[in-house]
């Protein structure tokens, strides 16, 4: 497993399952259990456990601490958003043919932003550090031809073909990922609802009556239409432009929704280094000057500061 301070990591992990926790509200298992199972690559999911790639070698130092702890944020979650809060194809399973879902944006996407805020809340991410996550996943994509042919959910529902990265190696990119897209489209979201609210209501709204409507009182999956009506619920507003940028290619208003928290994005193309024929947009995200006490409000609330 490596050499590191167990003490250490045993109080890290403490902190991402707690914060984890408070998004929700309840714990549903009397016991949860991480199975590491050594260096390699990738994690699985189950309702009350989850199977990790783990070398203690990586928490020494910073960047890989900080690496470790969110890939195990990430997992953790899967057992609140995806194993509980889940699109209705996603279990009961049908073992014999692909179980299709336009809604892994919701199940993957939103658990990579929560991945990030559960490491924000834990103290594990300063404000900047949280902003740039957003920042690389927006340009990952943006910078990539395939934004402009596949949405969101075509990317969810082509999984089986594509794979959950997207095509490689073709002439031309034409898909993306939901690991990408989808937590940028999760942040819009947020920063929607919490300005449609006064900063009253957040995305954790959503995602605790999500658990508690369909997996506690209902005890199934949600449809593709409940998701929605339960953010739009929740906003007190129609959402219709957040979920236009999830199922068409159409191009985010980033700095409108940006602007609700105070904040802007740099969309201006610059070359790339050494190649003057191609350029890339960076998506810098910054603080806007002078700020309104809503501006703020949300700011503080959402990213801490």
């Amino acid at each position: 497993m490596g050499d590191f301070d167990r003490v250490r990591f045993m109080k890290d992990l403490q902190k991402v399952v707690e914060a984890g926790i408070a998004v929700i509200g309840d714990i549903p298992y009397r016991h949860y259990t991480f199975l590491a199972i050594g260096p390699g690559r990738g994690g699985i999911e189950h309702l009350n456990s989850t199977t990790i790639s783990f070398s203690g070698k990586e928490l020494n130092t910073p960047g890989g601490r900080e690496r470790m702890l969110s890939f195990i944020a990430h997992e953790y979650f899967h057992h609140y958003n995806v194993k509980r809060i889940r699109p209705i194809a996603l279990g009961p399973f049908d073992y014999q043919r692909e179980n299709r879902t336009r809604m892994l944006w919701v199940s993957e996407g939103l658990t990579v932003y929560y991945e990030y805020l559960m490491l924000r809340r834990a103290g594990f991410l300063s404000g900047g550090a949280l902003l740039q996550h957003f920042q690389s996943d927006i340009a990952a994509y943006e910078n990539s031809t395939g934004h402009l042919y596949q949405s969101l959910a075509e990317a969810s529902y082509e999984t089986w073909s594509d794979g959950p990265f997207g095509r490689k190696g073709d002439s031309v990119n034409k898909t993306i990922s939901y690991y990408e897209k989808g937590p940028a489209v999760g942040m819009l979201l947020d920063l929607a609802i919490r300005h449609a609210t006064g900063n009253r209501r957040t995305l954790d709204d959503v995602m605790r009556t999500l658990y508690r409507r369909y997996y506690l009182d209902k005890k199934r999956g949600f449809t593709d239409e409940e998701f929605r009506q339960t953010c739009e619920k929740i906003a007190g507003v129609s959402l219709e432009e957040v979920f236009q940028y999830t199922t068409t290619v159409k191009d985010p208003d980033y700095g409108k929704y940006l602007g609700y928290a105070g904040l802007g994005i740099d969309l201006a193309p610059k070359a790339l280094p050494g190649r003057s024929d191609k350029t890339e947009r960076s998506f810098r995200i910054t603080l806007l000057p002078d700020p309104d006490p809503l501006q703020l409000a949300i700011r503080k609330g959402w990213m801490g500061e």
